[in-house]
């Protein structure tokens, strides 16, 4: 697999087994003399940053690590990481994880300029502020293929104190470069696998079926969405079953790539069930949208059938000699189908009944994912599909 280059609208990506080798060039390229290295214990653990650290004394490039990242990263963290990218006067940053530390070496970025707090310029909060200027260069390693992180211009932050999820949002957090090593990947946990497939092919489905995308007729955004799922039909249970498949992860990592790509159109309705399920039950992001994925598709599809079938071809369903609503069909019945070869969760293993639900449901209605769309934005709407999941599953 050969090392390649690509330019994607000012984000320079270099992809394939010993990508690492372009860190030094696109670290002169963007002046960075002392980045700060973004990551989490987990990463770290794995040996990949031992891995980055000899690199970077390899090429003789100062640099400081944080890694106090945590899953459904908090607020608090982008402001602690922030402290020591000054007190360490670094002046880029070099995020290597999930989508976690992507996010939050994107705050931490756009914040060394700006002042206040992070959650200052979440969309949620009232009057809040936008932001002026990009920071310091960003370039982005990921180690899973989930969030597509390293080429969106969102970050995904939570709360500390009300413990809810918030979007930041803005072209200024769109990284400066990106490098894809499958072999990085290839350090996740097949759980890990299956967590971040589902929310990469979540943030495809929700693209390509996404109101602005229906309505405004985006050809870019389909088609770079239709690809990711093709991508990731083809190689999601691939690199679940071995991860030492370099191909398979290769693969993975540009269905998530693509995918982000995509969801910068916006989120979905998953992400509104997603939000509620992370704020009351902890479980984390890419199992929140994973589990009613195929039940909003089901429940959503009578808008744009042939948008559902497209879906169940690029997944490799079988549609010869299908309607087109029974096409639509196939593609829930594959995303299932995908679900349990990689031993994806179920609702009833976070929810007991539907009274639960019925606590959170209108919150869920009124959020920005969820008024996006055509059908699910009420209160009754929401319950159905938390019923659709529960009373299959049980």
């Amino acid at each position: 697999m050969e090392i390649a280059t690509y330019n994607l609208a000012g984000i320079q990506l270099t992809a394939g087994e010993g990508a690492l080798s372009g860190l030094k060039e696109e670290a002169d390229r963007l002046h960075i003399k002392k980045p700060l290295i973004v990551t989490d214990e987990g990463v770290r653990a794995a040996g990949i940053i031992e891995t980055m650290a000899g690199h970077l004394k390899k090429e003789k490039i100062a640099y400081q690590i944080y890694d106090g990242v945590k899953t459904d990263p908090l607020d608090t963290m982008v402001k602690d990481g922030l402290s020591v990218f000054r007190e360490s006067r670094c002046d880029g940053i070099l995020s290597i994880g999930g989508g976690s530390s992507m996010d939050v070496g994107k705050c931490i970025s756009v914040m060394s300029v700006h002042p206040g707090d992070i959650l200052d310029y979440a969309r949620s909060t009232p009057e809040h502020k936008d932001f002026q200027k990009r920071g310091c260069p960003i370039i982005s390693v990921p180690t899973t293929s989930g969030t597509g992180s390293e080429v969106s211009q969102y970050a995904v932050i939570t709360n500390a104190l009300t413990h809810r999820k918030t979007t930041i949002a803005s072209p200024y957090l769109l990284s400066d470069s990106a490098i894809l090593e499958p072999a990085f990947a290839g350090s996740m946990p097949k759980e890990v696998t299956a967590y971040t497939g589902m929310d990469a092919l979540a943030h495809a489905v929700e693209a390509y079926t996404f109101r602005t995308a229906l309505d405004g007729n985006i050809p870019v955004v389909d088609a770079v969405a239709l690809e990711a799922i093709r991508l990731i039909g083809q190689n999601l249970v691939r690199a679940y079953e071995n991860g030492n498949d370099l191909k398979a992860r290769a693969g993975m990592q540009w269905g998530s790539l693509l995918a982000g790509i995509a969801l910068n159109i916006g989120s979905g309705e998953t992400h509104a069930i997603g939000s509620m399920l992370a704020k009351y039950y902890g479980v984390c992001h890419g199992i929140s949208v994973g589990i009613p994925l195929p039940y909003c598709m089901e429940y959503n599809m009578s808008y744009g059938y042939d948008r559902f079938f497209s879906i169940a071809e690029a997944l490799g369903a079988d549609t010869s000699g299908l309607s087109v609503k029974e096409g639509a069909m196939a593609a829930v019945k594959k995303v299932k189908e995908l679900q349990k070869q990689i031993r994806f969760p179920k609702m009833t293993d976070y929810i007991r009944d539907m009274e639960e639900v019925k606590n959170f449901s209108q919150e869920c209605a009124d959020n920005s994912c969820c008024v996006s769309n055509r059908r699910m934005n009420t209160k009754e709407a929401i319950e159905q599909v938390f019923r659709m999941c529960m009373e299959e599953e049980t």
